[in-house]
């Protein structure tokens, strides 16, 4: 079996009060390939398995690699997580317990931990060369709130309920953020840091904005090239349906100029092809690769393929309101028929790693001593089954998403594996917008996806598969069992610091109940499905699994 990257613990405190960040281009450090690769080049091109539809992320959450990568190049958000070494990796990955100012020169925290205030950058512009203000954070956190499809209520709850009263602008490059207990400052911070937390210019969309449609949400969505709305280090410059898209730096950004002036997107649907247009250096990054291309790239010494820890996780949920998993004791059979090691080794070439639990276990004050340690067993599965008093085989329908192929291959693995022990399973391909769909309705008895959350804070891990109502929460795990785990996660969340002493041992304790409870069965964390030239320099590994172009040269001297 693949043995992941050996990392070193770190047990750092969240940052509360930060100095101002020097003007310097992002990613440091030489985080990608160490090929010098000749003269330096500005421009990037990638290919890409689909191409962006929608970038305005309120009128609601667009899956796919293209979506998020250019929705992320065009917006910024007030802070950011920094970029650090990793021991054991090849790549630079991104600090997930401390934050750096953005677009903000600085914040600071009051000292009952319950209001945030971020002084912004004065004179920086967007991308339509509007000056940012506070008017633009207090505007955005208003949009978010006020779009029903952009989910955002439930990624800022409970931190954030009525952001009328707790976004307030001071004045003109001061804003506050006020919560209601000190325990749901590390979380807010991680979600204005990421995506979700965008800022975008008021100026510009107020001016497009009208009686049904007061924050522009649906203008954005008519055309794609509207999107250019933030403060981002790319914007838009055109769109070629199913074929192209192609983005250039914004003049006002923040760290720039870019070393990347021209990014060139191309859609290539075949995994297969985009990998061979790497070697022949028809492109610089090909994105969402299969774990077996990877592996043939992995002796030629022109590609460059990241290797580091990851958040992704690959994972079963069940559905516990339907039989046969409404009894637990098949639901931890089940876990027990999984071939952990097979499916690492055979499907993803040692491109992902065992990990079969949902918490970063190097946060800080992490425990998973009491967790269990599942393997492949046919005879406790069987054992276990027999004790619920089920007859075997217990057949089911494992549901699948028709656009995972990593995922297609582990189920077939998983479905031979487990006849041994007692399972009979039916596999369904399905689109990824209907096993999203049918898994929130309880229409599935089961599936197995990948999934991540980008805020990597316990509370809101926890919470987005087990919360009730939740975008999230296939399994519907209700119960005595269940009320025990949220009388925890509220005991938790009631506390002064949610990476703290008091804290960490508290949602240690929440992930063995959830584990245990086995509503989600986790089989490994997958590593990220991209390669690129080895003159690509200045890649990281961050928790979206979105490239930060920003960060990246091609060719010449890697960043410095």
């Amino acid at each position: 079996m693949s043995a992941p990257p050996r990392l070193g613990r770190r047990l750092a405190r969240t940052v509360v009060s930060v100095v101002a960040l020097s003007l310097l281009a992002a990613g440091c450090a030489d985080s990608g390939g160490s090929g010098s690769g000749g003269a330096a080049k500005d421009t990037v091109v990638v290919v890409t398995g689909d191409q962006a539809s929608n970038v305005v992320r309120d009128y609601g959450f667009t899956n796919g690699t293209d979506n998020q990568e250019v929705t992320n190049s065009i917006h910024a958000q007030l802070i950011r997580k920094p970029y650090i070494a990793e021991q054991g990796a090849n790549v630079q990955v991104q600090d997930l317990y401390h934050f750096e100012p953005f677009l903000a020169q600085s914040y600071d925290v009051s000292q009952d931990g319950k209001v945030f205030t971020f002084h912004l950058r004065q004179g920086l512009k967007s991308q339509q060369g509007n000056e940012l203000t506070s008017a633009d954070v207090v505007w955005s956190f208003e949009r978010k709130f006020s779009s029903k499809g952009g989910g955002m209520p439930g990624y800022y709850a409970p931190m954030l309920t009525d952001v009328d009263k707790q976004v307030v602008a001071v004045d003109k490059y001061t804003v506050t953020f006020t919560i209601d207990q000190p325990g749901y400052g590390f979380t807010l911070l991680g979600n204005l840091a990421e995506n979700i937390g965008s800022i975008y210019d008021s100026t510009y969309l107020t001016q497009h904005a009208s009686a049904d449609d007061p924050y522009a949400i649906n203008w954005g969505v008519s055309s794609m090239l509207n999107g250019n709305s933030g403060f981002g280090p790319y914007m838009l410059q055109s769109i070629t349906p199913n074929q192209e898209i192609v983005m250039v730096a914004n003049p006002n950004y923040v760290f720039g100029p870019l070393p990347i002036k021209t990014m060139i997107r191309r859609v290539v649907p075949d995994a297969a092809t985009r990998a061979n247009m790497l070697v022949q250096g028809d492109a610089d990054v090909a994105l969402d690769l299969r774990p077996t291309d990877q592996a043939d790239l992995a002796s030629n010494p022109d590609i460059f393929t990241p290797t580091a820890t990851s958040n992704l996780y690959q994972s079963i949920t069940l559905n516990t309101r339907r039989a046969p998993f409404d009894n637990v004791l098949v639901r931890r059979a089940l876990a027990y028929a999984v071939p952990y090691d097979r499916i690492i080794d055979d499907v993803y070439k040692g491109r992902a790693y065992a990990y079969q639990h949902l918490l970063d276990d190097k946060q800080p004050y992490y425990d998973g001593s009491k967790l269990p340690k599942y393997t492949y067993d046919p005879a406790k599965a069987k054992d276990l089954l027999a004790q619920a008093g089920i007859t075997t085989p217990v057949a089911f329908t494992m549901t699948v998403s028709n656009a995972s192929p990593s995922v297609q291959d582990s189920v077939v693995v998983l479905a031979a594996a487990a006849k041994d022990a007692g399972f009979d399973i039916t596999i369904n391909q399905v689109p990824a917008a209907q096993l999203f769909s049918d898994g929130l309705a309880g229409r599935l008895q089961a599936s197995m996806s990948t999934g991540s959350a980008v805020t990597m804070s316990p509370p809101y891990e926890l919470n987005l598969l087990t919360q009730v109502g939740g975008g999230s929460n296939t399994s519907f795990w209700s119960g005595p069992d269940y009320d025990a785990f949220a009388a925890v996660m509220k005991q938790g969340l009631a506390s002064t610091d949610a990476i703290g002493p008091e804290a960490g041992p508290l949602w240690s304790q929440a992930e063995t109940m959830l584990v245990n409870s086995g509503a989600n069965i986790f089989l490994a964390r997958v590593m990220s499905p991209y390669s690129m030239r080895a003159d690509v320099h200045g890649y990281a590994q961050r928790t979206d699994r979105r490239i930060d172009y920003s960060a990246v040269s091609i060719g010449g001297e890697a960043n410095s």
